[in-house]
């Protein structure tokens, strides 16, 4: 295995150790630290205080609340049609009897009446012996009448909904009123009818004990949850009293009852190994440029651990009676730091596992909670587009503000207006503490990353950088080249959609190899001679390849970002150096072979669109340069065939392969390109040669235009940039 990737894997490995192991064992430090925990049943170790208002729901007081209503219900009845029938019929029944008895046998003779009393007290046992003889007594039109009468008084009775708890009582107002208002022969009322009915009644309704019991689990529904209720600074729980289910739970609600530490720790590593596979799954198949990079996912795993860290000191010098305090852990600095090391999307994707983190070391705040979330994604609008250091200036004080008002409204809205007065506190505290956090570990992170970022890329492009007043004081053409070049590329890029501060900054130090040897370099030969006129073409190709390579050992020296050395490495792509190949072509024997390859820069090919911004705009840099220099009177058209010819050239010897350009892209950076070259290379005025004065009579002759007498002669090798 290659060093390299000895190297990628070992800073893999310490990312996912960094993930699994650092941050749960920061989350983990407060539960080492905290007292035995509290159980219910058993003695509370310690006195608890509510840091807030919490309600509980009391299950026994619930359940006692639910029985009664349910008892209270009642029961559900249903008419028994089978006993209304059963009561009249029982009535018709009985006269029934009295007929037959009073009926002549088969031979047409009557019974005696000593045995029809006999026969008819056997069949009617409700009646005394005054009663059969009384009934027996009726002749058969008033036998008919009372049968009819007692009929009546029985479907009357059936007709009433009777329970049996009522049976007697609605017997005797019935028996009371119909036998007052109804005429009967003297003594069958009280004798005959009213023992009858009395024999014949039965409840006439029943208990349905379905709809009994649906009715009584209805009531019990009804009945809403009892709430225990503990005010902020009230005793939830004294030392040594026995814990009850009511204040473990008030205690659970707030994170009050403790744990077993390994158990716990468990916990948050679980929490933790679900959040890096979440978050390595959105990376792999969203954003492969940070999935690749092994210091990218190392240093999202350092945010992470350094966060835990934070948060768990937080935790544990904020008390959890004054909650308030809690309004200070700084959510919003990680997505402010991944933003800027990253993209805002990627500071997007660190709200999820930030504010499940908080969750976990302050479960029942949903102040605190909802205030990370909304926090942290308000913070990445603030940070997203830095052009400048006064950017990052702005962003600290807004976030100031703004997490001092989010604090007070989710504690107002989540607690009351007493926790709100010290969250606004602790929010204006959170964001000057953001603001610094992030300005003074933002640099740390860069160099020890090799991460570029917006502001580093800001200290990047001042021009006191040590490398450009290098260039500048050494190869004073080559860093005007670069300053013309850098403005090319900042506006393409911007024409494009592309990043114009990465480009700019790239095309500032795409030349620092030639202090190496600037008189090398046609823009650097002020006043003297060509020292590639004493030497072979191929010792002169090589020279002016050399500044590639002698560039990127400085820009490493430097520690620049690898973005910038990449465009050090790419600018010149693996193309010709054109005017060294043609004078060995020239200088050649016929029939001798020229070794293309070495006359070809030992680069790469760029494989970005801000890099590829770059090569084109050298190169029409350059020969726009060396054209302007030979023509003064430079005109936009010639300026365009010369760009057009230029671009074509590159994507002909295929040195655009490996980029994003599209033709959209190309065109538009084209057009940039000549816009800009026109405002630099525009047409001189040929200015008259000073006369004196006093001799002069009559106007001098017009010259004819010409070159800039300031201006030397340029060659081919102009175009070598």
């Amino acid at each position: 295995m290659a060093a390299s990737a000895r190297r990628a894997l070992a800073q893999r490995l310490l990312a996912l150790t960094l993930a699994l192991v650092g941050v749960p064992a920061a989350l983990s430090v407060s539960l080492f630290l905290m007292d035995a925990p509290i159980v219910a049943g058993e003695t509370s170790p310690r006195t608890v205080v509510a840091p807030d208002l919490i309600r509980v729901t009391d299950p026994v007081a619930t359940a006692r609340a639910r029985r009664l209503a349910a008892q209270e219900a009642g029961e559900v009845v249903v008419t028994d049609p089978d006993a209304t029938a059963a009561v009249v019929q029982q009535v018709r029944d009985a006269f029934a009897a009295a007929r037959d008895v009073r009926a002549p046998g088969a031979d047409g003779s009557s019974a005696r009446p000593a045995d029809q009393q006999a026969a008819l007290a056997e069949s009617l046992t409700m009646l005394d012996e005054r009663g059969v003889r009384l009934l027996l007594a009726l002749d058969d039109d008033d036998l008919a009448a009372v049968a009819a009468e007692a009929l009546s008084v029985a479907q009357q009775f059936a007709r009433q909904r009777v329970t049996a708890a009522r049976l007697q009582d609605a017997t005797d107002e019935l028996l009371g009123t119909e036998l007052a208002l109804r005429s009967f022969p003297p003594g069958v009322a009280e004798a005959v009818i009213d023992p009858i009915i009395r024999d014949a009644v039965r409840p006439t309704v029943r208990i349905d004990e379905a709809a009994t019991q649906a009715a009584r689990e209805e009531a019990a529904a009804e009945v809403d949850d009892v709430v225990r209720t503990f005010p902020p600074s009230a005793v939830i729980v004294d030392a040594g009293e026995v814990v009850d289910e009511v204040q473990f739970a008030a205690l659970q609600a707030r994170g009050l009852e403790g744990a077993e530490p390994w158990r716990a720790a468990l916990r948050a590593v679980a929490l933790v190994a679900v959040a890096t596979a979440a978050m390595c799954a959105y990376l792999r198949a969203y954003r492969r440029k940070v999935w690749r990079s092994t210091r990218r996912l190392l240093l999202l795993a350092t945010l992470f651990t350094g966060f835990a860290l934070v948060l768990e000191a937080v935790t544990l010098l904020a008390p959890s009676a004054a909650s308030g305090w809690r309004y200070l852990i700084p959510a919003g600095a990680v997505a402010m730091l991944a933003t800027v090391l990253f993209d805002p999307p990627i500071g997007v994707l660190t709200i999820i596992p930030v504010t499940a983190l908080v969750a976990f070391k302050v479960p029942g705040e949903s102040g605190v909670i909802a205030f990370a979330a909304v926090a942290s994604l308000l913070s990445v609008p603030l940070v997203s587009r830095l052009s400048a250091r006064s950017d990052l200036r702005r962003a600290a004080w807004q976030c100031t503000l703004l997490y001092t008002a989010l604090a007070g409204l989710f504690a107002a809205v989540f607690g009351d207006v007493a926790s709100a007065r010290l969250a606004l506190l602790a929010g204006l505290l959170n964001g000057v503490a953001t603001a610094m956090l992030v300005t003074t570990s933002l640099p740390f992170l860069e160099s020890l990353f090799r991460i570029v970022t917006a502001a580093g890329l800001l200290d990047l492009a001042d021009r006191n950088h040590p490398l450009l007043r290098e260039l500048e004081s050494r190869a004073l053409g080559s860093y005007n080249h670069s300053i013309v070049v850098a403005t090319m590329v900042d506006r393409a890029a911007r024409a494009i959609g592309a990043d114009p501060l990465l480009g700019s900054v790239a095309a500032l130090y795409h030349d620092i190899g030639k202090v190496r040897r600037p008189w090398f370099f046609v823009e650097n030969q002020f006043g003297i001679a060509n020292p590639h006129d004493e030497l072979e073409p191929d010792v002169s190709a090589i020279i002016i390849q050399e500044h590639v390579t002698d560039g990127i050992t400085m820009a490493r020296t430097y520690r620049l970002p690898p973005e910038v050395v990449e465009g050090i490495a790419t600018h010149h792509g693996t193309t010709l150096v054109t005017y060294f190949h043609r004078k060995a072509l020239a200088s050649a024997p016929p029939g001798a072979q020229i070794d293309d390859d070495h006359y070809r820069y030992k680069g790469r090919k760029p494989a970005s669109r801000e890099m590829a911004v770059l090569m084109l705009a050298d190169c029409c840099e350059g020969a726009s340069r060396a054209a302007a220099q030979n023509n003064r009177n430079l005109t936009r058209a010639d300026l365009e065939l010369l760009v057009r010819s230029l671009v074509a050239d590159r994507v002909d010897d295929g040195q655009l392969d490996e980029s994003a350009l599209t033709f959209a892209d190309r065109k538009a950076v084209t057009e940039s390109f000549i816009e800009t070259l026109v405002g630099v290379y525009h047409p001189r005025i040929a200015y008259p040669p000073a006369v004196d004065r006093g001799a002069r009579t009559a106007p001098g002759p017009q010259l004819p235009p010409g070159p800039d007498p300031l201006s030397a002669p340029g060659d081919a090798a102009r175009a070598e940039r």
